[in-house]
């Protein structure tokens, strides 16, 4: 293992970067290290690539937004800043529902998570432990967002209608209008439900999670056993989470 000096000390590798991939990465990190623009002979100079590659690499990556042309060559693109701020939001999010989660947890003993959209799925990024030891809490876990709770919730507040069409598409036309009309009262109360559709035995509630500006950036959900859950005096608990996790955002930008 090389140590703290040797990292410190040793000459980084200044062989040509092999594969498409290294290139790219390479002339990303080139532009990168120069705090501002840079040309294409510097990009070359700098990651021993022919400057023909450079130049059509840059064309690709400026077609695709990673880049950007400027008068004195090309700087990171807009596409790469966007992924940074997609790549942020989860750690944001976990962070200012952190307290939420727990106190909604204590208040109504119920498995409570935080839910991002990703594809057709929601993907659990944090949870707490309630009664029902059937529920898993690990991260990472996704429940389809056509019938859950948290994906009603994200859903009803979407502002990129492909996102609702792309995840509504297995419905026939009958159970694909119910499903707007679902979603247009998930709107109007802030409150979705699933009861027993996803899964067996289970009624979940949730309420979306918005931004300063009002768009959507996940879902709390409160779940329980069907039987013994009230969702009557779980929606104005699990709005008031939404709406306290939003706050807590905004005061933390």
């Amino acid at each position: 293992m090389m140590s703290l000096a040797e990292w410190n000390t040793t000459p980084p590798d200044t062989r040509a970067p092999v594969s498409v991939l290294d290139r790219i990465f390479a002339i990303l990190d080139a532009v990168k290290e120069s705090d501002g623009s840079i040309t294409i002979t510097d990009i070359a100079a700098r990651t021993g690539l022919p400057k023909s590659t450079v130049s059509r690499l840059v064309t690709e990556l400026t077609g695709q937004r990673y880049l950007a042309r400027t008068e004195e060559g090309v700087a990171l693109g807009l596409r790469l800043f966007e992924l940074g701020a997609r790549a942020s939001l989860p750690r944001r999010l976990v962070a200012a529902a952190a307290p939420v989660l727990r106190n909604l947890r204590d208040i109504t003993g119920e498995r409570v998570g935080l839910w991002v959209q990703q594809g057709t799925d929601m993907v659990s990024i944090a949870a707490v432990a309630g009664r029902l030891p059937m529920l898993p809490t690990r991260a990472g876990m996704r429940s389809p967002a056509l019938t859950t709770a948290s994906g009603k919730a994200y859903l009803a507040f979407c502002a990129d209608p492909a996102v609702v069409d792309r995840i509504s598409a297995p419905l026939v036309e009958d159970d694909a209008d119910h499903f707007r009309e679902e979603l247009a009262h998930v709107r109007d109360a802030v409150v979705a439900m699933d009861v027993e559709a996803s899964y067996p035995g289970i009624l979940a509630v949730a309420s979306p999670v918005l931004s300063s500006a009002r768009a959507v950036l996940g879902a709390i959900s409160i779940a329980g056993p069907s039987g013994a859950m009230d969702p009557e005096r779980a929606a104005p608990l699990v709005r008031a989470a939404g709406s306290t996790v939003s706050r807590r955002l905004a005061a933390a930008a």
